[in-house]
């Protein structure tokens, strides 16, 4: 009996202490609603061999999609949000960065 006793009465301190952070404002609370923003133009350097490409859908939840250096900067030109991270060939993001190191150096 003194143990459901002593459940009880740390249920009730615990329920009680958490009802302040339950109780927030409205403005609070919407601000915790919105969903996060989408990643913008990230680009990830994958390989392309099976395993790979299935651990990215297992993390992901859908198939890599390649893109060239040119592509990834057209789309942060044009400010195309992706859901899921870009996937990028080594050799192509040498490209990228190169691409960047030479803006960088006008």
């Amino acid at each position: 009996m003194t143990r459901f006793t002593a459940s009880a009465l740390t249920l009730a301190v615990l329920a009680a202490s958490a009802a302040p952070a339950l109780a927030q404002n409205p403005a609070q609370k919407q601000k915790l609603e919105q969903p996060a923003p989408a990643a913008r133009q990230s680009v990830m350097i994958c390989a392309t061999d099976v395993a790979t490409l299935r651990a990215y859908q297992r993390e992901h939840g859908v198939q890599p999609v390649f893109v060239t250096a040119r592509e990834a900067v057209e789309a942060r030109r044009n400010a195309e949000a992706w859901s899921t991270p870009r996937c990028m060939t080594e050799r192509e993001y040498g490209r990228l960065v190169a691409t960047a190191n030479t803006r960088a150096g006008l």
